[in-house]
C-alpha cells in the first residue's frame, strides 16, 4: 500500500513544458490517464511548432498521362497515400513516401468534385462526379456505384465513422446510402430547390451531422434594400422567407453584393463585394493547373485551347449553385442516428454565412469541438459543441479569398489557402 501510495507524487503531472521530462516518463512506463494525457499533449505540441517553423521544400509527384486540372486531395487516415480529383475524370492514389502513383480509379462519367477516405480505413474511398454518380472503392478489388436520377452534380460526401453510412450531398438534397445496397434508405430536402446542399460531414465520433446550405438570396438581396432603405446595417435581421423562381434568384446573384456573416460578433466590419461564381471556378480550376505545371506563369494571359477548363464541368458547377454566394452552416443531433430536418433554416446555426466552394473549405477539428471555415478575404473558427455553439474561437483577415481551411491536429495553428 505504501507503494501505491508513492506513485501519485512521483507522477504529478504539472504544466511544465519540460520535454526531456516527459519523455523519461514516457520511457518508464508511467503512463497513467492524467499523465498520459498531459505528456502526449506536450509531445504533440512540440512536434507541431518543431513543423511549422522548420524549412520546407517543394516535391514533385508522378502523375501519369495528362490528369487536367486538380480540383481536390486527400490524405487517408494513416498518412501513406494521397487521393486527387481530376479533370480527365478519374481519382489518383499517390503513395505519400514514393510520390508515385500507385493506382488510377476510372470510370465516372463526368469530372470528380469531391473525394473522401474512410476516417478508420486507408483502402475504402468515396468520389462523386459533376454526372451525379457516386462511387465506394475498395482500393484492394472493387467499387460500388449509385447514380442520381436526375444527374445532378456531387457536391459533398462523407463517411459516418462507425457505421456503414455514406452521406451525399446533391442539389437540394442529401442521400443516406449503405454501400452494400443499390439504393439510398433515406433522403431529405431543403424547404426550397434555391437552397443547395454544398458540404455534408460527420464529426469525429459521428454524432454530428454538419451541412452547409446556400441562403435564399432573393430574401437577402430584399433584406439588404431594405436596410438601405431604412438606413439599417444589422446583419441578422429577418423577414419571412417565399418560395421564389430560380430565374429571379439568379438575377439577385448576379445583381448584388455578398456580406460575409456569421452567427456572433466577428473583427470583420460588413463590408460588401461581388462574386461571381463562374468566375471563381475559372479562377479556382487555372490556379490549381499553375500548381500542377500546367497553366501559364501569367494570370492575365489568356488561356489557349490546351489549357481552357471543360466548359461542361465547369457549366455544370455553376448551373447548379448559380443564385448562391453564401451558405449556412448547421449542426444536427445525429447521435441516435435520426434524420435531420433541414428544412429549418434557423435551428442549430453555427455561422450564418460563409463561403464554401468545396469540401476543403469547411474543416473540424480532430476532437470534434471546432470548426472552421472560410469567408470573403478571412477565416474564421467557431464552436461545435451544444452549449457554446456558434461562438466565434478566432477570426483572421487575409489579403485574398480563402479557398480552404484545416486546423492542426493539436488545434494550436489554423492553415488556410487562398
Amino acid at each position: 500500500m505504501e507503494q501505491v501510495k508513492e506513485i501519485p507524487e512521483l507522477l504529478h503531472c504539472n504544466h511544465s513544458h519540460n520535454i526531456l521530462q516527459n519523455l523519461m516518463l514516457r520511457d518508464l512506463g508511467f503512463l497513467y490517464y492524467n499523465c498520459y494525457k498531459t505528456t502526449r499533449r506536450t509531445l504533440e505540441s512540440a512536434a507541431e511548432m518543431k513543423l511549422v517553423g522548420k524549412k520546407h521544400r517543394e516535391l514533385e509527384y508522378d502523375l501519369p498521362g495528362y490528369p487536367k486540372a486538380t480540383f481536390l486531395m486527400v490524405f487517408s487516415p494513416d498518412g501513406t497515400k494521397i487521393a486527387s480529383a481530376h479533370g480527365n475524370h478519374s481519382v489518383y492514389i499517390t503513395d505519400v513516401a514514393t510520390r508515385k502513383n500507385i493506382k488510377i480509379l476510372s470510370g465516372h462519367p463526368r469530372t470528380p468534385w469531391c473525394i473522401a477516405f474512410h476516417p478508420s480505413s486507408s483502402y475504402l474511398l468515396a468520389s462523386g462526379c459533376l454526372g451525379g454518380q457516386v462511387r465506394v472503392w475498395d482500393l484492394r478489388d472493387d467499387s460500388k456505384v449509385w447514380n442520381v436520377k436526375c444527374h445532378t452534380v456531387i457536391a459533398s460526401l462523407a463517411f459516418h465513422p462507425s457505421e456503414k453510412l455514406l452521406v451525399i450531398a446533391t442539389n437540394n438534397e442529401i442521400h443516406f446510402w449503405d454501400w452494400s445496397q443499390p439504393e439510398p434508405f433515406a433522403v431529405i430536402s431543403t424547404k426550397t430547390r434555391i437552397e443547395k446542399v454544398r458540404y455534408v460531414a460527420f464529426d469525429n465520433l459521428g454524432k454530428k451531422l454538419i451541412t452547409g446550405i446556400g441562403n435564399n438570396y432573393v430574401r437577402e438581396s430584399r433584406i439588404l434594400r431594405s436596410r438601405l432603405r431604412h438606413g439599417r446595417t444589422t446583419r441578422d435581421s429577418q423577414v419571412p422567407s417565399n418560395q421564389t423562381d430560380q430565374n429571379e434568384a439568379i438575377q439577385s446573384f448576379r445583381t448584388m453584393g455578398s456580406e460575409p456573416s456569421h452567427s456572433t460578433q466577428s473583427n470583420l466590419r460588413g463590408s460588401v463585394s461581388v462574386d461571381n461564381e463562374e468566375t471563381s471556378i475559372l479562377q479556382y480550376i487555372y490556379n490549381s493547373r499553375r500548381r500542377t505545371g500546367r497553366g501559364r506563369r501569367d494570370l492575365n494571359l489568356p488561356y489557349d485551347e490546351e489549357e481552357r477548363p471543360s466548359s461542361e464541368d465547369v457549366s455544370a458547377v455553376v448551373l447548379n449553385f448559380s443564385g448562391i454566394s453564401s451558405y449556412r452552416v448547421q449542426a444536427w443531433d445525429f447521435s441516435k442516428g435520426e434524420i435531420p430536418d433541414i428544412t429549418n433554416s434557423e435551428k442549430n446555426i453555427v455561422i450564418h454565412k460563409c463561403k464554401i466552394r468545396n469540401d476543403a473549405s469547411v474543416n473540424i477539428s480532430s476532437d470534434g469541438k471546432l470548426l472552421a471555415t472560410c469567408f470573403m478575404g478571412a477565416a474564421g473558427v467557431y464552436s461545435l459543441q451544444w452549449e457554446t455553439l456558434g461562438e466565434e474561437i478566432y477570426w483572421a483577415e487575409v489579403y485574398n479569398s480563402v479557398v480552404s481551411v484545416s486546423i492542426s491536429p493539436t488545434q494550436e495553428h489554423l492553415l488556410t489557402n487562398t
